[in-house]
């Protein structure tokens, strides 16, 4: 049976949460429902995200006062905007993303009475973003949200425990979905793009290189990789950092690596629109959140075959194997990162090892066609429970 399905997101950039939602609107749309995608403004200055929204061919509808800023003006506006497109167009699942889209998504798919409210929060921030009290007032309104939804799709088993732990609602309301990602876009590489990046950024050819996608936020913890980088030169003096997306901490981040004397090493490369040669070019791949709910980034490098270095956080455990497909470390202690980094650049057969194993994990467990399926089974179950449940009440 083929749906009406709305689509709706808080905002679209070169997050894993836009991608994510990108990639399951194309893969409906090519299974034959009919899906509208909704957003607020878009934070996309090379025109990827409009591209892919071309390409793929998916109806696309931006709300301006859709934004993660608190305004509960402009939220007011487009909870009643929600509401009368919801209800123009009588769609039979409302499937929201990320947190601010979610709570109004899914008040104005209940109040609109749609058979079928699915969220995926694309992790959670129960802890690392706000302060403890604005932290309270956000699990209380997940929690009023979580009574109108049928299902909340967390990305990984941990997301679910961790919600379950919240007391966000009862288990039976989760259900663990990985994000998937196109493989074969992944795999597609040539060696002159790999050698155009040291050319490009003057890196010497046998020099070591780490590296990282992220936004430069707090909650991404980059300082902590910066302040690892010092403890690495003993070791390693031509070790190169390639640090690739921006955020509004870049120039602190940048007066670090001054203070530390390891800015010649750290190359702020920005938004790239094509990430693959990057990656490539790294021997180990490092993630040093503080909070993360699975990282689409982390996806990419082990698809890429480098093995990594992440911070034991959220679902990350259930990609990064330690000893496997790379190390575990804890979040915000530089110098546990700084080792478990020097183990691997240490250890070619490791390094190899490990950078196998990465993509043999990856190839089984995180295709975007496993992930889009178990969606699309999702919403089939949730509405043959909701048809059934109808059957059976009492007229």
């Amino acid at each position: 049976m083929k749906y009406k399905i709305l689509h709706l997101i808080t905002r679209l950039d070169r997050g894993g949460s836009a991608f994510n939602t990108l990639d399951t609107c194309a893969y409906l749309i090519e299974s034959g429902h009919r899906v509208v995608l909704v957003s607020g403004p878009t934070d996309d200055p090379d025109g990827i995200i409009k591209k892919y929204i071309d390409d793929h061919q998916i109806p696309w509808i931006v709300i301006p006062q859709i934004q993660r800023s608190i305004n509960p003006f402009k939220e007011m506006i487009a909870l009643l905007k929600l509401c009368s497109f919801i209800k123009k167009h009588r769609f039979d699942i409302v499937h929201t993303h990320t947190s601010k889209a979610g709570i109004l998504g899914r008040f104005a798919a209940w109040l609109s009475r749609v058979p079928i409210i699915i969220h995926t929060p694309h992790g959670h921030i129960f802890y690392g973003y706000f302060s403890r009290l604005v932290t309270q007032v956000f699990i209380m309104i997940e929690k009023v949200a979580a009574l109108v939804s049928d299902k909340i799709i967390t990305l990984t088993h941990q997301g679910k425990e961790e919600h379950i732990r919240f007391h966000i609602a009862d288990p039976d309301k989760f259900v663990p979905i990985y994000s998937g990602i196109n493989i074969p876009e992944f795999k597609r590489s040539k060696d002159d793009q790999l050698m155009d990046v040291r050319k490009t950024l003057d890196i010497p050819p046998q020099a070591p290189v780490i590296g990282t996608i992220t936004r430069l936020v707090p909650i991404k913890g980059i300082e902590h990789l910066v302040e690892a980088v010092p403890t690495l030169l003993v070791d390693y003096p031509e070790l190169r950092v390639l640090l690739i997306g921006d955020g509004h901490l870049r120039g602190e981040l940048e007066q670090l690596c001054e203070q530390l004397g390891v800015r010649d090493h750290i190359h702020f490369l920005g938004e790239q629109k094509k990430v693959v040669p990057f990656l490539k070019t790294m021997d180990v791949f490092v993630l040093s959140s503080i909070n993360e709910g699975m990282g689409r980034c982390l996806l990419e490098a082990l698809v890429c075959g480098i093995p990594a270095v992440a911070t034991r956080v959220g679902g990350v455990p259930e990609l990064v194997e330690h000893g496997n497909n790379g190390f575990l470390v804890p979040p915000g202690q530089p110098q546990p990162l700084a080792r478990a980094i020097s183990d691997i650049l240490s250890d070619d057969e490791l390094r190899q090892k490990m950078g196998q194993n990465a993509i043999e994990k990856v190839t089984i467990d995180f295709s975007v066609e496993v992930m889009v399926k178990k969606i699309e089974q999702l919403y089939h179950s949730s509405m043959d429970e909701t048809s059934s449940a109808t059957t059976d009440t009492p007229r």
